[in-house]
């Protein structure tokens, strides 16, 4: 019987270490001209009508990053948001355009929708999340 058990207690508590951390809030966007920062790289999110009113940072135990954000459609007609449209700046300088989001989001001409986008773990936190409108 204890050579049935003690497998099945040693799984339990393997599975019960692997649970995930809970996200607290970092802060609310910064505003800073990541154009100032260093890059040979001329990473810029596509052109597209929409903007980010507001993004507010989230972070992990384990550095995984997220933001929930607030994203206006700036056109009267339907627009979709693609993940190109969008660009992450980190505090050391880094800069990437997003390779995905949790939906393919439609909005309305004039819509403004919240959502959270996942961005995995970096040991830098979130400076910026952006549109093309936002680098204006």
């Amino acid at each position: 019987m204890i050579k049935i058990l003690l497998p099945l207690v040693m799984l339990a508590g393997l599975a019960q270490a692997k649970t995930d951390k809970p996200f607290t809030i970092d802060n609310t966007q910064i505003y800073t001209d990541t154009t100032l920062f260093y890059s040979d790289k001329n990473i810029r999110p596509q052109n597209s009508d929409f903007k980010v009113k507001s993004a507010i940072t989230m972070s992990n135990e384990d550095g995984e990053r997220a933001v929930l954000l607030s994203v206006e459609n700036l056109s009267s007609g339907r627009r979709i948001l693609e993940p190109h449209h969008l660009m992450v700046t980190y505090a050391d300088g880094t800069a990437k355009v997003l390779h995905s989001l949790p939906d393919k989001l439609s909005f309305k001409g004039g819509e403004t929708i919240n959502i959270t986008v996942n961005l995995g773990s970096s040991l830098y936190p979130i400076i910026s999340l952006v549109t093309s409108n936002n680098l204006q």
